[in-house]
């Protein structure tokens, strides 16, 4: 009897070891399955943000082709703007203002106004009032000096484009032999006719703070 009883104890820790084993096999069955699933979804979680990156991206090459091609339009409307400020041998090409005409010339000598005329003078020559020595044009104008002059228009305005800092514009009367020009920051600048063809003078001088300037 006593002989049986060890074969039977002697079973249970091998039935012991088995259990534990299957156990073991169970657990690790389990992590392994676990460990699969949490893969698959961080594989699906990470490709959701590169299709959103990538969506993005395409969204905003139209708005970068849009401000391109908008910035390239831009370019020639600023090019011809240069252009229309570059003076040629006549003056300026740029237009007296529309409200140049509203300027009021003041009377000076009270004589018959003559004609409104068409015209452009070119400065030419300068000297001292005082001892009559010839004077450099560009000394008296400055660097800007552009080779324009003062061009007449029959409606009564006037633009001066001597330098190419800026062009100032007016209005002008006749009166006898000299014009009276008002600019538009109400400077009067008297100019001596010394030379006609017909109504339109040819010739005239203008004296710039002792420097008489001649013009035709």
């Amino acid at each position: 009897m006593s002989g049986r009883h060890a074969v039977k104890s002697s079973k249970k820790p091998l039935i012991i070891v088995i259990c534990a084993v299957v156990l073991v096999a169970i657990i690790v069955a389990a992590i392994i399955l676990f460990m699969n699933l949490s893969g698959k979804n961080n594989n699906s979680a990470t490709t959701v943000p590169t299709t959103a990156t990538s969506t993005t991206a395409n969204n905003t090459d139209p708005a970068q082709n849009v401000s391109t091609s908008a910035s390239e339009t831009t370019q020639p409307s600023s090019e011809s703007s240069e252009v229309s400020q570059e003076p040629t041998e006549q003056g300026y090409t740029s237009e007296s203002s529309s409200d140049d005409g509203n300027i009021v010339v003041p009377t000076i000598s009270g004589e018959e106004q003559k004609p409104k005329f068409s015209a452009t003078l070119i400065p030419y020559y300068a000297k001292d009032e005082n001892t009559s020595a010839e004077y450099s044009l560009k000394d008296l104008f400055g660097s800007a000096y552009s080779g324009g002059g003062l061009t007449f228009n029959e409606d009564g305005t006037f633009i001066d484009g001597i330098t190419s800092s800026s062009v100032n514009s007016g209005a002008y009367i006749v009166e006898g032999d000299s014009v009276v020009i008002t600019y538009s920051n109400d400077k009067n600048v008297i100019a001596t006719v010394t030379e006609w063809n017909g109504d339109v003078p040819s010739e005239i001088t203008v004296n710039y703070g002792g420097i008489v300037v001649s013009f035709k």
